[in-house]
């Protein structure tokens, strides 16, 4: 993909972008341009950071605490899971369990499960079940449904 960038006068601003095919990668850069990006900031024992949505993988509520698991680390974070559903459903996450919201860009298989459930396996090589109540939910949104523009998981 060829990236180029041109210094114009104030008001002159402009974005353009040329694509084949409409893409939920694409869609999501639409609204980053639109909206700009939104930052979690997460705490560890190594300190404190700015978290960006394309970094972290799901979010677990573990006693009462909500944590933003990214690649390699963890991070305590200070939101609900509830906000985190609202907040980042547009930039892939979904609730997939009473614990649990995963970020399905980072979802890299599905294996149905016994009783009407879902395995994730993500491209950390974790383990995320999606709970037959939020099923037909996620089959829809794999069929872009919900996210809109036919997210797959590849």
């Amino acid at each position: 993909m060829k990236v180029s960038m041109e210094q114009v006068e104030p008001g002159k601003e402009e974005v353009l972008i040329r694509y084949c095919e409409s893409t939920p990668e694409l869609c999501r850069l639409l609204r980053f341009l639109q909206e700009g990006s939104l930052v979690l900031y997460g705490k560890n024992e190594q300190g404190g950071r700015q978290l960006l949505p394309g970094q972290i993988y799901y979010f677990e509520r573990v006693d009462d605490k909500i944590f933003a698991y990214t690649k390699e680390q963890e991070y305590q974070v200070a939101v609900t899971l509830k906000e985190v559903e609202e907040r980042l459903k547009r930039h892939g996450f979904f609730r997939c369990n009473k614990s649990f919201v995963v970020n399905i860009d980072h979802i890299a298989s599905v294996q149905s499960q016994l009783g009407n459930r879902i395995d994730a396996k993500l491209d950390n090589q974790e383990h995320i079940i999606i709970s037959r109540r939020y099923v037909k939910e996620f089959r829809e949104l794999l069929k872009g449904g919900i996210h809109g523009e036919g997210s797959q998981i590849y």
